[in-house]
């Protein structure tokens, strides 16, 4: 019954992601047993003695965790890159800033990154507006109390990026589009306190990092040698799903600079 909720073609797309994922586990597990695997994050991660009970992870467990790490670092960023694209074709003037700052830089890599501080700016108002993920839930472990309502251990407390982002008591002109206010007083207080799209504390997206390189990165990368326009007057109506995404799409026409 589960499998009936998705497409034909859905299924067997994550068929072939997790036996492409349980090759690759299953090489990594070899090279361990070998003393040959490289230092890296995926090898402690297998390697790692579970505190409470001595175990490690088995291959699938180990896959269950691949593939987490695969659908939320593809679809978020997926997410972030199509609203950031729309904000730039619905404000031009921002476009030709971006696309100018692409085109004084040729490497294409994370060696580029503090050049392209524009980018990086209308990335993190993009995150802002429309967070991938719009709300997320914690458990308590310990009393609280927020405003004057005790919160019992083990309450599930719904913590929203979109709100909190939009919130007219902490941001100036808070569902403007203004890349700017990320050097002003209040975008910078408010990027301490208000701003959660990787959410934070212990539970904090691992790949928060990654995503401010990625994304900022290929939206210059595009910009540099395409142009992006609105479509008619298709507007795109944000729902929630597993990210935030357009009930219809987002609909935009690519030029070639």
């Amino acid at each position: 019954m589960v499998a009936a909720l998705f497409r034909r073609d859905t299924r067997s797309s994550a068929a072939k992601i997790r036996r492409l994922i349980t090759t690759l586990t299953e090489s990594r597990m070899a090279q361990i047993t070998a003393g040959t695997a490289p230092p890296d994050l995926a090898t402690k991660i297998m390697t790692t003695v579970d505190p409470v009970d001595g175990d490690t992870f088995t291959t699938q467990e180990m896959v269950d965790q691949v593939a987490i790490f695969f659908l939320a670092g593809h679809e978020t960023s997926a997410s972030a890159l199509g609203w950031a694209l729309y904000l730039m074709a619905t404000h031009p003037d921002w476009q030709a800033r971006l696309a100018q700052e692409a085109q004084q830089i040729d490497a294409c890599d994370f060696t580029v990154m503090s050049k392209l501080r524009l980018s990086r700016d209308v990335f993190r108002e993009a995150l802002r507006l429309y967070p991938p993920v719009p709300m997320m839930v914690r458990e308590t472990t310990c009393p609280e109390q927020f405003r004057e309502r005790d919160i019992k251990v083990g309450s599930q407390l719904v913590i929203s990026p979109w709100h909190l982002h939009r919130h007219e008591r902490l941001w100036d002109n808070p569902d403007g589009f203004d890349p700017d206010r990320w050097h002003t007083e209040n975008g910078q207080k408010c990027g301490r306190e208000a701003y959660l799209p990787f959410s934070a504390g212990a539970r904090v997206c691992p790949g928060a990092g990654f995503a401010m390189v990625e994304g900022p990165l290929i939206l210059s990368r595009l910009l540099r040698d395409f142009r992006v326009e609105p479509v008619d007057a298709r507007v795109p109506v944000p729902v929630a799903h597993l990210t935030v995404r357009s009930k219809d799409g987002i609909w935009l026409r690519i030029v070639r600079r």
